[in-house]
């Protein structure tokens, strides 16, 4: 039995992902990702991974890039309330690329530490 439900980890993803998509469309004026980024479920669950693991590279490559979503989401929150509707494609290209780069890693750690 595995210390860590990846399973959860990787729904938890896709909610987080499913609010990032919400936050692109709408206002955002009213969310702070940054102050909110450890309160998320994932932000959580990636913090205890963290901690536990704290030696193994990949797991500092998952805290590392859970870190980026909640910059470029800040980015993004920024453009946004300056009233700047030419938010890059690339921003958003670099959003989901982050999203596939934490899936993969979820899956290699459930791999690694199972």
């Amino acid at each position: 039995m595995s210390k860590h439900d990846f399973e959860s980890a990787n729904r938890m993803l896709m909610n987080l992902k499913k609010s990032f998509d919400v936050f692109l469309k709408n206002d955002a004026s009213s969310h702070s990702f940054e102050k909110a980024g450890s309160e998320t479920e994932f932000g959580k669950e990636v913090a205890k991974i963290f901690d536990e693991n704290k030696d193994n590279p990949n797991v500092k490559n998952l805290d590392f890039q859970y870190k980026k979503i909640i910059q470029i989401a800040n980015d993004i929150q920024h453009l946004k309330q300056v009233n700047d509707n030419t938010l890059p494609d690339w921003l958003e290209d670099e959003l989901e690329n982050v999203f596939k780069k934490i899936k993969d890693l979820l899956k290699i750690l459930e791999e690694e530490l199972n």
